[in-house]
């Protein structure tokens, strides 16, 4: 008996170190909801080299692409909220999508942990270098002349992407033909090989290729120029009254502990105000700045409702 006593002494003992043991005391998993090569990938891995260091266990980026990044979401929010599974999620998958979607996968508010932004990256409506359109003006022109005929790239069914064209053929009159991807990479390698003629992405992948001579630019999506894409008017300027940014910010599945979120976005912040991750970020044209997970939630609030009152005025749902 008194055998016993001891063993079930020694069971508490261990089980209590066990649950006090400090966070992280494992690999933690970032989920990317798009395949690599795009802005969320970029952003995911320079996010989990800094935290990694920061916090001492390895923070692994897992590519979950599909369904405009619906998949690699899903998993995050069915996971268990202990902080060792998160997603570096995007304007697609967390406001877009799920206003979009006739039937949502999940509710981002209240399916989802706010932890941190990240950070913001303009976009860029471009042509494949055989489009003959050289402004918007001429592609509007262009497109109404064969309806259908121009086709344009996205990162998924109900991604931002994919919302941007379908608002800009409903501003312009015009009809393009949608061909979705698991994400940016895909995308803009098979505009790059003219088997779609345009596509709506961001700077950081963009202007490279604008600049190697491969792709061209029409206009950006922001409310001003960008500094990332000289000369290049805004799609504003050219006649379309269309303007949206990109973000990218870090959340966990609902009910994680208070603690683990404010480690992680003590961690985070502590990340992006480092010059040598800011300096890879601004190399990117990703402009970067420090959240509390409060405003951060009130920021994505915000978004889904600018998003919602789009798709309402557009009349834009997806199946």
């Amino acid at each position: 008996m008194q055998l016993i006593r001891v063993l079930f002494a020694l069971c508490i003992v261990i089980g209590t170190a066990h649950a006090e043991a400090p966070y992280p005391s494992k690999p933690i998993v970032l989920v990317a909801a798009f395949a690599p090569g795009g802005v969320t990938d970029i952003s995911a891995r320079l996010v989990a080299k800094g935290l990694s260091e920061e916090l001492g266990q390895p923070v692994v980026v897992e590519n979950r692409a599909g369904a405009g990044g619906a998949i690699g979401a899903t998993f995050v929010a069915k996971a268990a909220p202990d902080g060792y599974t998160l997603l570096l999620g995007t304007v697609s998958e967390l406001t877009v999508l799920p206003v979009v979607k006739i039937t949502p996968p999940y509710d981002t508010m209240k399916d989802f942990e706010p932890i941190a932004r990240v950070g913001t990256v303009a976009f860029v409506l471009a042509a494949h270098p055989s489009v003959s359109a050289n402004n918007v003006a001429e592609l509007i022109a262009l497109a109404k002349a064969e309806p259908g005929k121009l086709s344009f790239s996205s990162f998924g069914v109900g991604s931002q992407n994919q919302l941007l064209a379908e608002l800009f053929m409903s501003k312009s009159g015009t009809k393009l033909l949608h061909v979705p991807y698991k994400g940016s990479a895909a995308a803009v390698t098979d505009l790059i090989g003219g088997a779609v003629q345009l596509t709506f992405d961001t700077t950081t992948v963009v202007m490279p290729l604008v600049q190697g001579g491969k792709l061209k630019a029409l206009a950006v999506l922001s409310p001003s120029r960008s500094d990332a894409a000289p000369g290049v008017p805004t799609l504003a300027e050219s006649g379309v009254a269309l303007e949206t940014v990109g973000w990218t910010g870090v959340v966990g599945p609902r009910g994680m502990p208070p603690a683990v979120v404010a480690r992680l976005n003590a961690a985070i912040n502590k990340v992006l105000a480092d010059p040598s991750i800011k300096t890879e970020f601004g190399r990117r044209d990703i402009t970067v700045g420090q959240t509390t997970p409060e405003q951060f939630r009130d920021f994505m609030q915000a978004d889904i409702e600018r998003w919602s009152q789009v798709v309402k005025a557009s009349g834009i749902r997806i199946e």
